[in-house]
């Protein structure tokens, strides 16, 4: 069982199986997530069918995925205005000057968003892929998950004049001898997102 507490309400049900749609990699079977949100088979069944219908959720034979609403709905979502279009160019700036996946990553319900992400090895595409969620420890990407997956990750805030932090940046990579010019470069992309947000509120100001 990944989801011990039942859920409360019809909402909080379908928004349970989404969640665990996400945690299975896009696609699932009734039986798995029945199991897995601790939802009854019948439930689950009578839910995704809903779902389905609103196009939230996409049924394919016996597996259920990610439907095309879900996907406009996401589309939408800002951590903070205009983070997003600014962080992707940078994120890609970053990767190919360090060689590491570089990821945006913000605080969520106790743990961190992958918001964004310019991937440089294909096995990170499941741990750092957007939308997916890793331990924290103090803001930070946790060290017991780091070492569990043989990862290092080299972070810096994003941080607005008010003293506000936004997210962060991150550099992820296979642990080296010594990071060289790595942490530079990462605070430097931080830096860069930060003034170009400061930058963008002043212009539509």
């Amino acid at each position: 069982m990944e989801t011990e507490r039942r859920p409360r309400s019809v909402l909080e049900g379908a928004f349970t199986l989404l969640d665990a749609l996400v945690r299975h990699q896009g696609e699932a079977g009734l039986t798995q997530l029945a199991n897995s949100c601790s939802i009854p088979k019948a439930t689950a069944h009578r839910l995704l069918e809903q779902l389905t219908v609103l196009e939230v959720v996409q049924r394919s034979e016996n597996r259920y995925r990610v439907g095309a609403q879900a996907f406009r709905l996401g589309q939408s979502w800002q951590p903070y205005p205009r983070l997003l279009e600014l962080a992707r160019g940078e994120l890609r700036r970053l990767a190919a000057a360090t060689r590491a996946s570089s990821v945006l990553a913000v605080p969520c319900d106790g743990r961190i968003l992958i918001a964004a992400a310019s991937l440089t090895r294909p096995e990170d595409g499941v741990l750092l892929r957007p939308g997916s969620t890793v331990p924290q420890r103090t803001g930070h990407f946790c060290p017991v998950w780091q070492a569990e997956h043989d990862l290092v990750a080299v972070e810096a805030p994003i941080t607005l004049p008010t003293g506000e932090t936004v997210g962060s940046v991150a550099a992820v990579t296979a642990p080296t001898p010594s990071p060289g010019a790595v942490p530079d470069t990462v605070a430097r992309a931080a830096r860069t997102i930060g003034a170009a947000l400061v930058n963008r509120v002043a212009t539509r100001a």
